[in-house]
């Protein structure tokens, strides 16, 4: 650990408008995806005269795979009537994004067709 720098959790439903605005001006100004205060925790790094030197953000963000279809209704529109309803859903309860792994390029095709963008970076995982 840095001696001059200490370490606290921000929870953004708890968070005043000036402590979550500290974070969420860095946020917006990288175009990241915006935070959800409700569902937000922050660690921030700040030096003893309250400085922000940086942050790690643990957020909620939506998820939706594994999907599955029988081999034997593949190829006829249940995968797509699925994503079809699954995004339905994500609008109609206003989330702020979300993912999918593509593991086949059927699956692709379909975060595509959603206007998903394929991200560049890469993606880890931690499963436990």
């Amino acid at each position: 650990m840095t001696p001059d720098v200490q370490y606290r959790w921000l929870n953004g439903w708890e968070a005043t408008d000036i402590e979550w605005d500290r974070v969420e001006t860095i946020i917006e100004t990288r175009g990241w995806i915006p935070l959800n205060r409700r569902t937000t925790r922050v660690l921030l790094a700040e030096t003893a005269a309250g400085g922000l030197v940086g942050f790690i953000v643990l957020q909620l963000i939506p998820h939706v795979e594994p999907l599955f279809v029988a081999p034997s209704m593949r190829a006829t529109g249940v995968a797509e009537d699925l994503a079809e309803r699954m995004k339905a859903y994500l609008d109609e309860v206003g989330v702020r994004g979300y993912i999918a792994t593509a593991e086949n390029p059927s699956a692709a095709k379909l975060c595509e067709a959603h206007g998903m963008t394929k991200v560049e970076k890469p993606v880890y995982v931690s499963i436990h």
